[in-house]
């Protein structure tokens, strides 16, 4: 059983005819900008999982250096000072080592949380408590009575890795809000975990019923896998047949790899969700079989009545059957 693809079985819904005549190659002025704009799309989407990544990096190196910090201050301010240590020193110390522990304690709470936690107001309070903590322990190192060379070292250690923990913490912040403009340029909502015109990203097939196909993008909504299928031409008054069957062929390929309830069909900035259930499974293995039942015949005909359909079709200039 050969192989169909998604994007032909789209052309072969849209008309058995127009899916015919693209056997035979090449592409429209219309079809290469679409291309293009795929390949835009895909960079975008790559820059939101790039700046992400960085951003998550960044945050493990300000929690990593906020604890060495910690505890070369413990170090530097138990162990290495003298006995006779002044009050508002351990005081300081002490507010020093609570401002770090909210720093860290809010970057986890921003690193783990999901919506509706705020981000900025998060990162408002991490950068407030970092600098806070960094004074407190500036001011408490002149009034130590350090006794000895290993304090002044420890400390001037734990305020090398709080500075490292604030440029961090910058870092962090400039990806998370680099990803954060690209996610609303894309209107992108979850976690991107494939993209489609990615060089990497393999083909996804299903041995069981002979079907490839690569979607835009996969998203991972609630535990679920949604695959998105962007069409860049123009904006109809809603979903087309031949884009939802495409899709439900994406939804299909995606049901061995996890949970698949629906999937996006986007036109520009107009966004249709489709749920996959019996009814269009039960269709888009009809469309397969009749598809298979063509390629045997070798003979296939337009298979619509519509003048403004073949007047939207890219191979309207090679076909024998169109109309208008």
């Amino acid at each position: 059983m050969r192989d169909i693809s998604a994007g032909d079985l789209e052309k072969y819904c849209y008309c058995p005819l127009s899916w015919k005549l693209s056997r035979a190659g090449g592409l429209d002025a219309s079809m290469a900008e679409g291309a293009v704009r795929h390949r835009h799309m895909a960079k975008e989407l790559e820059n939101i999982v790039r700046g992400e990544w960085r951003a998550s990096v960044y945050e493990r190196a300000v929690i990593v250096s906020s604890l060495l910090a910690t505890a070369f201050a413990l170090v530097g301010l138990f162990l290495f000072t003298s006995a006779d240590l002044a009050l508002q020193s351990r005081v300081l110390s002490v507010l020093a080592l609570l401002w770090v522990l909210l720093a860290v304690l809010s970057m986890y709470a921003s690193a783990r949380a999901r919506p509706p936690w705020d981000k900025k107001n998060g990162d408002l309070i991490v950068g407030t408590s970092a600098i806070l903590a960094m004074i407190m322990a500036l001011s408490a190192v002149p009034i130590f009575g350090i006794s000895n060379d290993r304090g002044v070292i420890a400390q001037a250690i734990a305020l090398v890795l709080l500075m490292g923990a604030s440029m961090s913490l910058y870092l962090s912040q400039a990806n998370q809000d680099g990803a954060e403009r690209a996610r609303k340029r894309s209107k992108v909502r979850g976690n991107i975990t494939y993209i489609g015109e990615n060089g990497s990203a393999p083909v996804l097939r299903s041995e069981a019923h002979g079907l490839t196909g690569r979607p835009d993008y996969i998203l991972e909504i609630d535990g679920g896998l949604v695959p998105v299928e962007v069409k860049t031409g123009r904006v109809p008054r809603g979903p087309l047949f031949s884009h939802i069957v495409q899709l439900a062929a994406y939804c299909l390929l995606l049901e061995s790899e996890g949970e698949v309830t629906h999937g996006i069909l986007r036109y520009g900035d107009v966004e249709h969700i489709i749920a996959f259930d019996e009814n269009l499974r039960s269709l888009l293995l009809k469309k397969l079989d009749e598809m298979r039942t063509a390629e045997a015949l070798g003979e296939v005909h337009r298979d619509h009545g519509r003048p403004g359909k073949c007047r939207s079709c890219s191979r309207r200039d090679h076909c024998p059957e169109r109309l208008g």
